[in-house]
């Protein structure tokens, strides 16, 4: 009967288990975070290249996507085989923030 709630878990799709922090670590920080963050970032920027997007709107719908990201990755973290994964995407993710809001001001 514990298997049950496992299977749902697994068949959600991923945008809601990395939301939810019931993703694999490899799945949040890589499928999420660096090739999907890739692909919309690239999207987005040739939609405001192209005059199809205003730039306020792209920025905030980027900025959005990095904190989706973020936070999904920082609830994965521990989600790994080894513990030592877990801080080291926390780490990185608390680097990032910490040199996003440095560029900001």
């Amino acid at each position: 009967m514990d298997a049950k709630p496992e299977i749902a878990i697994k068949r959600r799709h991923l945008i809601f288990r990395h939301w939810q922090g019931q993703a694999r670590l490899w799945q949040s920080y890589w499928l999420m975070g660096v090739v999907g963050g890739w692909l919309f970032w690239t999207l987005v920027l040739n939609l405001i290249e192209f005059g199809i997007m205003p730039e306020i709107p792209g920025v905030i719908i980027l900025a959005s996507y990095a904190v989706y990201s973020a936070v999904g990755v920082w609830r994965c973290a521990f989600n790994a085989d080894w513990r030592g994964w877990g801080y080291l995407a926390r780490g990185i993710i608390g680097l990032s923030t910490i040199y996003f809001l440095y560029q900001l001001f």
